[in-house]
């Protein structure tokens, strides 16, 4: 930030307030408690494009289709993780915990008292607790996974980096997360009729140029 406001003077500080406390868009605040260290709306977009042609239709349409979509997809991710052991970790987790542990061959440890080690990664050197499940990096704090600073200290200590994980990323929690299931419901011409409704009328339009 000091180095920002050097190149660009107080209109770039006043820009940066007014996108509102920094927990929302600078990763080094987030919520270590949340174990997510992404922040954006591309999710927002990924579903937006999902529901397709649903989002040029009127709003109760656009409803069912939404309803459909999750419906569908809370089923079969939970069918899915009925093959998986709940004891381990899911599949995307061990995928990037392996793709980590490729990254240590360039950090080398030193022990300072069992659990405490210090990291050295090039030029860097990296305080890191295993005890607390805390490197000076910030990465396993907010992410809930191991950083390569960390597994490089768990393989000299002799730890299996898949004990320390987040319970968050367990496949019990996942099975949990989509246990909920939403049940199928009639097309509206079988729902029941009810005569006191108000009747709400489309917005009016205005013709264009």
């Amino acid at each position: 930030m000091e180095r920002l406001k050097e190149s660009g003077g107080d209109r770039v500080m006043a820009w940066f307030a007014e996108l509102g406390d920094s927990s929302t868009w600078s990763k080094h605040r987030f919520d270590p408690n949340v174990c997510n260290d992404s922040n954006t709306s591309n999710f927002v977009e990924s579903f937006n494009s999902t529901l397709g042609i649903d989002r040029c239709r009127p709003v109760l349409t656009l409803l069912e289709g939404i309803r459909r979509v999750c419906m569908v997809r809370i089923s079969t991710r939970y069918q899915n993780a009925l093959g998986w052991k709940d004891d381990e970790l899911c599949p995307k987790i061990m995928k990037a915990l392996k793709d980590i542990s490729k990254d240590t061959i360039s950090c080398k440890a030193y022990m300072s008292k069992p659990g405490e080690n210090e990291i050295h990664e090039g030029k860097s050197h990296f305080p890191l607790s295993l005890n607390n499940k805390i490197c000076s990096c910030g990465a396993w704090k907010i992410s809930g996974i191991p950083c390569r600073h960390a597994i490089r200290a768990m393989v000299h200590a002799k730890i299996d980096p898949h004990t320390v994980v987040s319970a968050w990323y367990s496949v019990r929690t996942y099975k949990q997360s989509y246990s909920h299931h939403i049940n199928p419901i009639p097309d509206k011409e079988q729902w029941p009729a009810y005569a006191h409704l108000s009747i709400i009328i489309p917005p009016t339009l205005k013709r264009g140029v």
